[in-house]
């Protein structure tokens, strides 16, 4: 199974003396998990969306404009440890949402500013969404787990593919599937190429961990996402699967020269402590201050034609 990878953004800041309470986020802190319950709910409720069911492919947050936390950082910084006293009001929270529903790609901007200061028990009462558009530009929403899931679940129940199976003499047991998209090629018709659809390539684990090592090839299998059925086939030759001798990587598995003695673990020694500081989100060092936060590819692109020169 490929899981969507996660991508490190930084977002580098002036500096100021120590973190925001609880009740004054940072405004680059990432959405907490009750501002991601309130803004589900808050979607899920909005009229805004009224085919169903609705999949979440992307909630983040909304950054705000540089110059609101170039002027937020320096508000802290001049005025030290005053700064409770004289605390302005935070800058708006807001979140930006990526949602497939009725084969379309929705983008919603919430405002979950009302989640640190409302009273309500409800969560759909902690946020509003303030916008709505219909994605028509290029690229489809990332993979969602669920939807991994569902697709390589469907190769093993097709009867072609266990035929081709079969044929190359492999326990279905023993394979396993993994979704790549295939990427956006434009058009406003699922006649023109605008279908959400994914290939399917399988392997064969068996003996050896490393299943990349022993493709099934010569299948060509493509799933529409939004339907969740495969649509294409075809078994164009049948190649040998691989043999798993000498293919597993793991050290108790790999033999020369790989299974060579350990090296002696090496020490680092900082005799004046560490030389960077975590806070909640805010990780310090030197004079730089980092507001570290985890995030992924809104959109997956196909490919691209060079711009013209000239």
């Amino acid at each position: 199974m490929l899981l969507p990878l996660l991508v490190a953004a930084l977002a580098v800041t002036a500096i100021f003396p120590a973190a925001a309470s609880r009740s004054h986020p940072h405004p680059l802190d990432p959405l907490s998990p009750a501002e991601i319950t309130a803004v589900r709910a808050a979607v899920l409720a909005s009229p805004l969306i009224p085919a169903r069911p609705i999949s979440f492919h992307y909630v983040g947050l909304d950054e705000p404009d540089k110059s609101d936390v170039l002027a937020y950082a320096a508000h802290h910084h001049h005025h030290g440890d005053a700064r409770r006293r004289r605390q302005p009001p935070p800058l708006p929270r807001r979140a930006f949402v990526i949602a497939r529903a009725g084969g379309e790609s929705h983008e919603l901007r919430v405002d979950v500013t009302t989640n640190a200061s409302s009273s309500s028990s409800s969560p759909a009462a902690a946020a509003a969404v303030l916008s709505h558009a219909v994605h028509r530009g290029a690229g489809f929403p990332t993979l969602t787990l669920d939807e991994q899931f569902a697709a390589v679940a469907l190769p093993p129940a097709y009867p072609p593919f266990s035929e081709s199976v079969r044929r190359r003499g492999v326990d279905m047991d023993d394979v396993l599937c993994a979704v790549f998209p295939v990427g956006w090629f434009g058009g406003a018709s699922a006649g023109d190429g605008a279908r959400r659809v994914a290939k399917m390539l399988c392997f064969v684990a068996g003996a050896t961990a490393n299943f990349y090592a022993r493709p099934i090839e010569g299948v060509t299998m493509v799933v529409d996402l939004d339907r969740m059925a495969i649509v294409e086939y075809r078994d164009r030759v049948n190649y040998p699967v691989p043999k798993a001798d000498g293919t597993d990587y793991r050290a108790g598995k790999a033999g020369p020269p790989f299974n060579v003695p350990e090296p002696a673990p090496g020490v680092v020694v900082q005799p004046d402590g560490r030389g960077f500081h975590i806070d909640g989100h805010v990780v310090r060092y030197a004079i730089n201050l980092i507001t570290p936060f985890f995030n992924h590819e809104k959109y997956v692109h196909g490919p691209r034609e060079s711009p013209s020169e000239g």
